[in-house]
């Protein structure tokens, strides 16, 4: 998991946790560019380990038949953990009050994650010792992103939480779908209604033009439909994934599970010529982006060499000598996601990367390139009065902000750093129309994006 909060966790838990084999069941390149998913098996015993990696392989290869993440298939990692149980099965206690009790025989196997049914209804799989799964990914999958288990039972069941669990019912399939769609997408229950307030895909406001998937209304079914059992909540379709199974996300859910992956990863898995490379400048030099494509590629490029926006849009670049000035140079790519499964309002500009190189020109040949990726939002876009700047990495407190407006000149516009990844910048005071963001720091220009002043 790519946060500081596991770093904590980590720590404090590996010395109790047990290192198990871990198999690779998907690979599209190295974990700190990838989302990682973490299959982990419990009540199966050492004999049953082949059996469990048979269905984490099998639950992994469905989850990517689904769009959204069928387009991101490239974006991922996924791994098997064989962690080792005493005793084969799945913890029955017989207590739900849903059902007549006993549904399958009353039971209780040693089983190393303590998995179990009957958490409030019968077919709620979840464990008491929930730390023990984070133990188990502290010491073997330290850098995951989602995580599940698969309880070695055929009795229908599954549950999302922190953490998602899933029996291998003949539904299991579906059941890891629909439970990721809680514990990684963020999302809501669509078949009834539980009190864990807003969510991407519910909410208590029905005004179609305000409401927060109001980009959808009117496409793809997408309306604003009551819950039966509390009509001042509502959800966004009537026939989805986290309504019933054997279905799709609707195009709400698509667009939050997208904007997941988008939080999480960034787009450019490498580049040449890397930092602190030495370059001729005499000659031609041919700069490289190797993106991670979405599935068909949606991701659009840009180039601006000292500011001026160059024609190509590829994920190459080659410049001559007589382009570049005697001194420094700033060269910027720019990338952002166009997949149309994303209606989010100046997405362009919501989550972007870039990759920034400074070379200077000299009388002598050879120059030492300075190379960064980094990764911005700026929302809201468009704004009324202000907005804000949200870099994925500290800013230098030499970062400087320009605006333009449409025919090149300057506006002068107040900004401040409201901690140091956050920059703030009042427009209050500009017509409305488009401008041109630029944002320079120590690395030179590191930002340069359109905004749209309401």
């Amino acid at each position: 998991m790519k946060k500081a909060l596991f770093l904590l966790l980590a720590s404090t838990s590996f010395c109790f946790s047990q290192t198990f084999e871990t198999v690779s069941i998907l690979n599209n390149g190295s974990n700190d560019k990838r989302i990682n998913i973490a299959v982990l098996g419990d009540g199966f015993t050492t004999a049953q380990q082949s059996s469990f990696v048979s269905s984490a392989q099998s639950t992994i290869n469905y989850l990517f038949t689904k769009s959204p993440y069928t387009e991101y298939k490239n974006y991922f990692n996924a791994y098997a953990v064989k962690v080792i149980s005493t005793q084969s099965g799945v913890k029955h206690p017989g207590t739900a009050t849903d059902v007549t009790e006993p549904v399958i025989p009353v039971s209780n196997p040693t089983n190393y994650l303590g998995s179990g049914f009957d958490f409030g209804v019968h077919r709620c799989i979840y464990s008491n010792t929930t730390n023990k799964v984070a133990q188990v990914l502290a010491a073997n999958v330290p850098d995951y992103d989602i995580t599940y288990v698969l309880g070695n039972s055929t009795e229908y069941g599954g549950c999302g939480g922190t953490y998602a669990f899933a029996s291998l019912n003949s539904a299991s399939n579906e059941i890891v779908v629909h439970e990721l769609g809680h514990s990684f997408g963020k999302l809501a229950d669509e078949y009834w209604f539980a009190g864990t307030g807003e969510s991407p895909n519910k909410t208590q406001n029905s005004n179609t033009t305000t409401v927060k998937w109001k980009n959808w209304v009117g496409l793809n079914s997408v309306g604003v439909y009551p819950f039966t059992e509390s009509p001042s909540w509502y959800r966004p379709h009537q026939n989805c994934e986290m309504r019933y199974l054997d279905r799709q996300f609707c195009s709400v859910c698509k667009e939050a599970i997208i904007e997941r992956i988008h939080s999480l990863v960034s787009p450019v898995d490498s580049y040449t010529p890397g930092n602190t490379t030495t370059v001729n400048v005499s000659s031609n030099i041919t700069f490289t982006v190797n993106e991670i494509l979405p599935i068909p590629n949606t991701l659009v490029n840009s180039w601006k060499l000292n500011g001026t926006t160059l024609s190509a849009t590829g994920n190459s670049l080659t410049i001559s000598p007589s382009q570049l000035n005697s001194g420094s140079n700033t060269l910027l790519f720019s990338v952002t996601d166009n997949n149309p499964l994303i209606k989010v309002t100046g997405h362009n500009a919501v989550h972007f990367a870039n990759v920034t190189w400074t070379l200077n020109k000299s009388t002598l040949k050879m120059a030492e390139v300075k190379a960064v990726e980094r990764r911005f939002g700026i929302y809201p876009n468009p704004a009324q009065s202000e907005f804000y700047i949200k870099g994925k990495q500290d800013f230098s407190k030499n970062t400087k902000v320009s605006l333009y407006d449409g025919a090149g000149r300057l506006i002068s516009v107040p900004f401040e750093m409201k901690d140091s990844a956050t920059l703030f910048v009042n427009i209050s005071t500009i017509p409305t129309g488009t401008y041109t963001l630029n944002v320079a720091d120590d690395e030179g220009l590191v930002i340069s994006q359109k905004i749209i002043k309401e």
